[in-house]
């Protein structure tokens, strides 16, 4: 069993929210899942709350005697501001002020690769460099991160930025080979991050162990984490054949990074 009494876990409906629902099953004596969308009924230990992230009322609710969230809940959405503002920004807030409110001690809060999306495939980074976000969604987990960083500092509500790569059950394009992580060693991820005894402020890459990858990791090393799967053995055959093939993406975000970008000529065009 985890050390909490009561775990929340946002975006619940979602594919994360079913892994983490999944993986914290028994483990602790109340987990609560939240979500606008349609969830499985409540199981043994289970309590299902539904809840819209931008009515900070009903978050405050869905908080009350909780110990620990899973913050998942988020739009995807490429180029919506107001969506990005209303659930990914003031969510995420509501988010954090009521698990300051209830006195919980720790969030998991998912973050994304996209927030350093335009950083070159060439160029390995870790968790110093600045963030360089690659579309409105990288630029709300920006705000995250810091939202993360500020209620550690200001009022000692610990926080994990999980800068997610790409879980799915296999690989499925040749940027994934560097930024994919298993279902496996996304719930381990979670566990880990929950068992630490104190993890403070941390931002933990959520990749597997894959041959090349683009993320040094030192906080996952810190707070126990050990990826057991690498791409390159769960890829089917038609993606391994793409190892050696230049990047189709020369930014880590991949689409999101391409959608909308000005280069060269048209960039320089474009300011006058």
């Amino acid at each position: 069993m985890l050390n909490y009494e009561r775990i929340l876990v946002t975006g619940a409906a979602g594919s994360l929210g079913k892994l983490a629902r999944s993986a914290l099953r028994g483990r602790v004596p109340s987990l609560r899942l939240s979500d606008i969308a349609p969830m499985a009924p409540a199981g043994p230990g289970e309590e299902v709350v539904p809840c819209d992230l931008v009515d900070c009322v009903a978050v405050q609710a869905a908080m009350a005697g909780v110990d620990a969230v899973i913050h998942l809940g988020a739009s995807l959405n490429v180029d919506d501001w107001q969506q990005t503002l209303d659930v990914n920004i003031a969510g995420t807030y509501n988010v954090f002020e009521a698990a300051r409110r209830a006195g919980a001690r720790r969030v998991l809060y998912a973050s994304s690769h996209h927030a350093v999306g335009m950083y070159p495939v060439t160029q390995p980074i870790g968790i110093e460099e600045p963030l360089r976000p690659d579309s409105l969604y990288g630029l709300s987990k920006c705000f995250g991160e810091s939202a993360a960083r500020y209620f550690w500092d200001k009022f000692r509500l610990e926080a994990v930025c999980l800068r997610i790569g790409s879980v799915r059950p296999q690989p499925g394009e040749q940027r994934e080979l560097f930024t994919w992580m298993s279902e496996r060693d996304f719930q381990q991820q979670l566990l880990a991050c929950l068992e630490a005894p104190e993890v403070g402020y941390a931002i933990v890459y959520g990749v597997s162990g894959n041959d090349g990858v683009w993320w040094r990791n030192p906080d996952a090393d810190r707070l126990g984490f050990v990826p057991q799967d690498n791409a390159r053995h769960a890829a089917p055959p038609t993606v391994q054949a793409q190892a050696a093939a230049p990047s189709a993406y020369p930014l880590q975000g991949g689409k999101r990074a391409a959608y909308g970008l000005l280069e060269g000529t048209v960039r320089r065009s474009a300011r006058r």
